[in-house]
Formats: structure tokens, C-alpha cells, sequence
């Protein structure tokens, strides 16, 4: 099983990074954007990833990778920007 430490933490804030990269490039400049995706997808990584270490889980890492797109999916899609609420009142 994983321990909490240093080693830890920076996988779990580098599997965030990815993802919230990948996120940014699947999303085509809709979205919350790319530094956003980035720091939302290293957040979400650590709180799944820290919880399922606490909780004893086998392969918190994976369950950080999917907890972070999860997230970041919930991110993207109940996003309030105001050039999409302006587009669609107009329309």
C-alpha cells in the first residue's frame, strides 16, 4: 500500500497537471481554460489521492487520475463564464 509522503504528493500533483492538460486539449477552448484545468486538475488529484491513501485503498494513484477528471469535468461543464451566458441570451 502507499504511504503519505513527499514522493506521494508530487505524483499526485503531476497526475493532476496531466490531466488538466489533457482536459485542456480535449475541450478546445471552451471550458474553463488552461490554467484553471491545470490547478483544478492538481487540486482534485491530491484530495482523491490523499483520501484514498487514508482510506487504504489499492492504487490511489489511479483513483486520483479518474477522480481529477471527474472533477474537472463537473468544472467544465458547470462553469460560469460570461461570454457563453451573453451568447446565449442573445441567441
Amino acid at each position: 500500500m502507499e504511504e503519505l509522503n513527499g514522493v506521494t504528493i508530487y505524483w499526485l500533483i503531476s497526475i493532476g497537471l496531466l490531466v488538466g492538460f489533457v482536459i485542456d486539449l480535449l475541450m478546445m477552448k471552451r471550458g474553463i481554460g488552461l490554467i484553471k484545468n491545470v490547478v483544478w486538475g492538481a487540486v482534485g488529484s491530491v484530495i482523491i489521492g490523499v483520501v484514498m491513501i487514508i482510506l487504504n485503498v489499492f492504487a490511489p494513484l489511479i483513483y486520483a487520475a479518474l477522480g481529477s477528471i471527474a472533477f474537472l469535468f463537473l468544472f467544465n461543464v458547470f462553469s460560469f463564464d460570461q461570454e457563453h451566458k451573453s451568447s446565449a441570451r442573445a441567441s
